[in-house]
């Protein structure tokens, strides 16, 4: 014996399948994260005093938005593309 549902219930069911996958997503790529590096939200002189971390200046893009000057960790040796 079949069973045979309503069109209703095939127009219900997508929805509520896609919003399962929405929600678990998130979680899922939440536990790949790495986590931020040592010189995250410094400030401009706490992080020229450290040697791993280098500050950028603010720089306006040429879609005219404007990047906040921000701390960043240095590349290492063993992470810079061969010449």
């Amino acid at each position: 014996m079949r069973i045979h549902l309503r069109p209703q219930a095939h127009a219900l069911a997508l929805p509520l399948a896609l919003t399962g996958m929405l929600v678990v997503a998130p979680a899922a790529l939440a536990a790949e994260r790495k986590p931020p590096s040592a010189c995250v939200g410094l400030e401009q002189s706490v992080c020229a005093d450290r040697a791993e971390c280098y500050w950028r200046k603010a720089v306006t893009l040429k879609t005219g938005k404007i990047r906040r000057a921000h701390c960043r960790i240095k590349r290492s040796a063993s992470k810079t593309p061969p010449a």
